[in-house]
């Protein structure tokens, strides 16, 4: 009898894949979806367009502020955020704190120019929204992000940059080259938060060239930053993965994998920007962030920016996403051409995460081309998108491969759109922590010495201290605890 219904047993469990059923244990996860949007209302919410990273005769642009906010206003920004080289925006109304050793050295742009901010009158109209435009579609004003700053500001061999937000620090400090881990906790510590910026004009001695694409980044790097958002978490929010024309980003997105590799397992994800990086007119409207809310106000902004709550957007990709194609339609180098103006690039309209059957729909507009990557690879591409529409099954992509997130990009004929990280824990499955080590490198040789060496030789130095005043913009007297 027991040998019988053995037989009975084994015979049913060779039938099931016949049938159409299948046992394996792919069938038996249940994935656990983190999903960035989740709170995001999308019958109600509106999407923000956003500058994060801009510049303008202040440190080393073309134009004034005055000029610089005009622009803006025109291409139907709604928050903007001045992040001049080592100076603080106090308001486009107000002159900052310039650094004229940096304005000399970049005077082709600045010319040594008089800085020109808004009238108060001015600065009333373009916050109200009440300012002139022969091309602003909408009526609502444009927020001013307080004390936006590129940091590093003169980093020597290699930009090494970062910008930071609602924080008093780093005003005129130049910076120690490969140093990114003092700046952010600077500004973790003044109560502001920051985000790193075209990290691929550090990584990178030959940024501009195509050679990298496709190919992994050296895993120090990866360390370093893991480690960086690790220590700096709510405060550090994320990194750039495209800036300007891509031409020196195009393989940021391929380290940005790697740092999630070693961050999402240890419970943080930095999410992934998208900006200018603007001097000039021409190129304000290259990339910028569309920010997802409930109302306009810098609350709701800065809540954003922190929860990953908006989508990444760019008129250039030089990476793998278009097969090498650098240039979009729509984009030529006539300033006077009004191509510069479009917005049709793509974009989100709604999302919706499936618990109960592990999927992930997209819909939005101007794509027609939707590509889902996780762990650093492609695993699934639908071209020729008509409808708007998409979907991955987790069930049957990810199969057996012990995914992390999938995170998803559309394209279009004017651009591409890139989503934050979804992060994909499995049902009574945990995440194994990634042991991520403090790096102890050059950077971090070179500001220990920087630090004994103006402790001891520049601290107290008259000299020292009229170069900083007159070099620098500020009076070193109030900074006696920063370094050089």
């Amino acid at each position: 009898m027991l040998k019988k219904a053995l037989a009975v047993f084994l015979a049913v469990l060779v039938a099931l894949p016949i049938m159409g059923v299948s046992v394996s244990a792919t069938d038996e996860k249940n994935y656990i979806i983190t999903d960035p949007y989740a709170d995001v209302d999308w019958d109600t919410w509106g999407a923000y367009k956003t500058q994060l990273h801009s510049h303008t005769n202040a440190s080393d642009g073309y134009l004034t502020v005055r000029e610089y906010v005009q622009k803006h206003y025109d291409l139907n920004y709604d928050i903007v955020a001045l992040t001049d080289h080592g100076t603080i925006n106090k308001g486009w109304n107000v002159v900052p704190e310039t650094i004229p050793l940096l304005r000399y050295i970049k005077k082709e742009r600045t010319q040594m120019a008089d800085i020109i901010p808004l009238t108060d009158e001015e600065y009333s109209s373009y916050i109200n929204g009440t300012a002139e435009s022969s091309t602003r579609t909408h009526q609502n004003g444009m927020l001013d992000v307080p004390k936006g700053i590129e940091l590093n500001m003169a980093t020597p061999v290699a930009d090494c940059h970062l910008t930071g937000y609602f924080s008093d620090y780093g005003q005129g400090l130049a910076g120690v080259f490969g140093d990114y881990e003092t700046p952010t906790e600077g500004v973790k510590e003044a109560g502001g938060i920051s985000m790193l910026a075209h990290v691929g004009e550090y990584v990178y001695t030959d940024k501009d060239s195509a050679d990298h694409v496709g190919q992994k980044v050296d895993d120090y790097y990866a360390q370093k930053f893991a480690k960086l958002f690790l220590d700096n978490q709510g405060s550090s929010v994320g990194m750039g993965i495209n800036s300007a024309t891509d031409a020196h980003t195009r393989c940021d997105r391929i380290l940005y994998d790697q740092i999630l590799q070693k961050t999402i397992p240890n419970g943080v994800v930095p999410w992934s920007f998208t900006f200018a990086d603007s001097h000039n007119e021409r190129s304000i409207n290259d990339a910028y962030t569309m920010h997802l809310m409930p109302e306009l106000n810098m609350d709701n902004f800065r809540s954003s920016m922190e929860n990953g709550q908006f989508f990444s957007v760019s008129h250039y990709s030089n990476g793998v996403e278009l097969n090498g194609m650098a240039e979009m339609p729509g984009y030529n180098d006539d300033c006077d051409s009004k191509d510069y103006l479009s917005d049709d690039t793509p974009m989100v309209t709604r999302l919706t995460v499936d618990q109960e059957n592990d999927t992930i729909s997209v819909e939005g507009t101007d794509f027609n081309m939707i590509t889902w990557v996780s762990n650093g690879n492609v695993i699934l591409r639908e071209e020729n998108i008509a409808d708007g529409k998409a979907t991955l099954d987790l069930h049957s992509e990810l199969l057996d491969e012990p995914y992390l997130y999938v995170r998803f990009y559309l394209t279009g004929d004017n651009g591409i759109c890139y989503s934050q990280p979804f992060v994909l824990n499995v049902e009574g499955e945990e995440f194994a922590p990634v042991q991520v080590d403090k790096v102890y490198d050059l950077p971090w040789f070179l500001r220990k010495l920087v630090a004994v060496v103006d402790l001891v030789f520049f601290r107290l130095n008259p000299v020292i201290w009229i170069f900083k005043y007159f070099a620098l913009g500020y009076n070193p007297l109030d900074r006696l605890c920063n370094p050089f």
